[in-house]
């Protein structure tokens, strides 16, 4: 078995649990792989082979992720184009997607065991249209589309099936998927969704508005979103999982839609998603266990 790993250096804790995974992955007979640009985190006498990131992605069995949601994120979208299931080991703040934390290494004698299984997450996609070009962008858990400054207000429509569903007017409006439910837009005041529950939601940042909540679509739906730029010339700027926003020219149009790819996660199966909410997001796990003790 072969795991390219993806630590998050910008993390305290990664470089410790890095050559601790090192030590359990050359136990287990699990081959390592890095990009080279980690060579000066690891310790010497580790094994584990140094590669071009890209280049090594195709030869792979799974991907382990170090780091917090984010790059837990941001290995998923690499692997899902080579089909590839992430494992993400938490070394963050919250860790909502981890299967692991950094102190449970020795639970990875599962992956040779066969005891854990794949779950598929549904990703959306963001086309980005104009009359000569396009571009697709990927997300697992949510596409935000703003002015890109603090307190800048958007105006935009958005239609399903050509007919208007809402017009805008707000710091912006965010799709999420179910995995996404609990990031962004959840703070934005949007619902919890069951991960089992396909579909995109559509949640505004601070309305203009008594009334806006956040709509859930069905899975088979595309929604179009435009820009009406009443009374100031300021552009939209479009950001997948938190990554670099990009500027939307003023004759584009928005096709927010469901990705015909799907990330792969591995799940040890020791928590369910309702466990996992309380512990991470609500905080009720630790204290419940303070009690009992």
């Amino acid at each position: 078995m072969k795991a390219i790993l993806i630590p998050n250096f910008k993390k305290e804790q990664t470089e410790h649990c890095l050559n601790g995974l090192l030590d359990v992955l050359e136990r287990l007979g699990i081959e390592a792989y890095l990009d080279r640009a980690s060579r000066p985190y690891v310790r010497d006498g580790a094994r584990v082979h140094f590669c071009e990131f890209i280049d090594a992605m195709g030869r792979m069995d799974l991907v382990i992720a170090i780091g917090g949601d984010g790059t837990i994120i941001h290995s998923a979208k690499h692997a899902v184009k080579h089909n590839l299931p992430v494992l993400g080991i938490n070394v963050g703040r919250l860790g909502f997607l981890a299967q692991l934390e950094s102190n449970e290494l020795h639970q990875l004698s599962r992956l040779v065991q066969g005891r854990y299984t794949v779950r598929k997450h549904m990703m959306i996609e963001a086309k980005i249209q104009t009359d000569s070009e396009q571009m697709v962008c990927v997300a697992l858990n949510d596409i935000a589309i703003t002015k890109g400054d603090l307190s800048r207000i958007v105006d935009v429509d958005v239609t399903c099936s050509g007919k208007l569903v809402s017009e805008y007017h707000a710091d912006g409006v965010i799709f999420s998927t179910p995995v996404g439910s609990t990031a962004y837009a959840m703070s934005a005041g949007g619902p919890v969704v069951d991960p089992s529950i396909a579909s995109i939601g559509m949640t505004p940042i601070c309305p203009h508005s008594l009334f806006s909540r956040t709509v859930l679509f069905s899975p088979e739906k595309e929604l179009v979103v435009r820009a009406k730029y009443i009374n100031n010339h300021n552009d939209l700027y479009l950001s997948a999982d938190g990554e670099r926003p990009i500027k939307i020219r003023r004759d584009s149009q928005i096709v927010i839609r469901k990705s015909d790819l799907a990330a792969r996660l591995i799940d040890f199966g020791d928590r369910d998603f309702y466990e996992i909410l309380n512990l991470k997001i609500l905080g009720r796990g630790q204290r419940n266990e303070i009690e009992t003790a």
